[in-house]
């Protein structure tokens, strides 16, 4: 078959070449020798083409099974803990400048216009007001700016457990041969997933979640 194929091919540029292609025989013959070998050749070549292994991980299953992700959020949690006990304890101490108010109300009230207490008591109160809303004020920007600052610390933190589990991600992949690896959970802004759908992929969550668990303290494993 491919003898009869170069023959036609043969003829064919011999045709097209015209007659200087009849006094170069051995020109001819290189060409059909290429031909010949590019035709054997490229069935190997296509056998040849390497597959690309995939695999999906479901990186939100990972980070929530994360034995220091639970460490971490605990601490945080204490953290917020310590600030609304203080929150609580500075509401109290509002509460206290409210009844100081009250009972200058009260003291003015039973005083006489043109009683001279008055005038005393009024200047107290206005005082003891102004103290209160500087005081109320400051609060309230310290407060923001602990939370704030407990925000970006607790977001630091994960980041660098993410990518504690990323670099593991990429060594297990690497280990077991696979050359793509897809998080199964990642969204784009559009908050649509990137991986809608993936042929033959291999589910390495399981995996990835046992690796971490082996580095947890022995206690935590009990």
């Amino acid at each position: 078959m491919i003898s009869r194929i170069l023959g036609v091919v043969f003829c064919g540029i011999a045709w097209a070449l015209g007659p200087e292609a009849h006094g170069e025989g051995e020109a001819a013959e290189d060409t059909a020798d290429s031909v010949e070998f590019e035709l054997r050749e490229q069935p190997v070549l296509i056998r040849d083409e390497k597959r690309l292994r995939t695999a999906i991980v479901n990186i939100q299953e990972v980070f929530r099974s994360y034995h220091k992700v639970a460490r971490a959020e605990a601490e945080i949690n204490l953290e917020r803990g310590r600030i609304q006990r203080e929150q609580n304890q500075e509401a109290a101490r509002l509460q206290a400048f409210d009844q100081v108010l009250r009972e200058l109300d009260c003291s003015l009230q039973e005083l006489d216009h043109s009683d001279p207490r008055r005038l005393d008591l009024e200047r107290e109160k206005g005082i003891r007001f102004h103290e209160r809303e500087r005081w109320k004020s400051q609060r309230a920007v310290d407060l923001k700016a602990r939370h704030a600052d407990l925000n970006r610390r607790m977001a630091a933190r994960m980041k660098v457990l993410l990518e504690e589990i990323h670099d593991l991600v990429r060594e297990e992949a690497e280990l077991m041969g696979f050359d793509l690896v897809f998080d199964v959970e990642g969204t784009g802004t559009s908050q649509v997933p990137f991986l809608l759908f993936a042929r033959d992929s291999h589910e390495i969550t399981p995996r990835i979640i046992r690796k971490l668990a082996e580095s947890a303290p022995q206690d935590s494993k009990r």
